[in-house]
């Protein structure tokens, strides 16, 4: 196994490079952001607020998912190094089940954000040009759209779960363990 991509791959790091942190703290920030989308959906709003906060909450969503595809390439076909920290068995366990959620979840919620969008009865559209909805080209079927919002909602509030554990976690490892594990995804070198 004398092949150099595969030495790469075997050279422990102890951090992450600078494309998996950019990912992950821009996409952390507009994940947040898409977060605060609950309080506004959840508002008393007109027809053309309503078509606003669409806008920018399917534009967000957009950008979110071109990420997420650029952060699956890196993490599961390049297979980019990551730091390896030395956990009990059942802290490894844990924080491979949270990442695979929010993996999950950053799949699950843009696909069935799309579906909403597609189904919605007004028309959605993605940085206030491209019209994803099909609400002009066939009938409007409310059963459909509360049947994938559902998903799409159960999807939302099943990542705010995770990033809580995933934000506890690390929180853990820098006030309590001290281990540096927080420091891989932090720092800047």
């Amino acid at each position: 196994m004398t092949d150099t991509t595969h030495e790469l791959e075997q050279t422990p790091v102890a951090k992450y490079d600078r494309g998996y942190k950019w990912l992950h703290w821009s996409m952390a920030f507009l994940v947040l952001l898409m977060l605060f989308a609950l309080i506004g959906f959840a508002q008393e709003m007109t027809v053309e607020e309503h078509m606003t906060i669409l806008t920018g909450h399917s534009s967000i969503g957009t950008i979110i998912s071109l990420l997420l595809l650029v952060r699956l390439t890196k993490r599961f076909v390049k297979r980019d190094p990551q730091p390896q920290h030395i956990l009990p068995r059942w802290q490894q366990m844990a924080s491979k089940s949270v990442q695979f959620g929010l993996y999950f979840c950053m799949v699950f919620i843009p696909v069935t954000g799309y579906l909403t969008a597609r189904f919605h009865e007004l028309p959605v559209k993605v940085f206030g040009n491209f019209d994803i909805s099909q609400a002009a080209q066939q009938s409007y079927d409310q059963a459909t759209f509360d049947a994938i919002r559902l998903a799409h909602e159960l999807g939302i509030k099943l990542i705010m779960v995770l990033l809580v554990l995933h934000i506890g976690a690390a929180f853990y490892h820098r006030l309590v363990k001290k281990d540096g594990v927080l420091a891989s995804i932090t720092t800047a070198k």
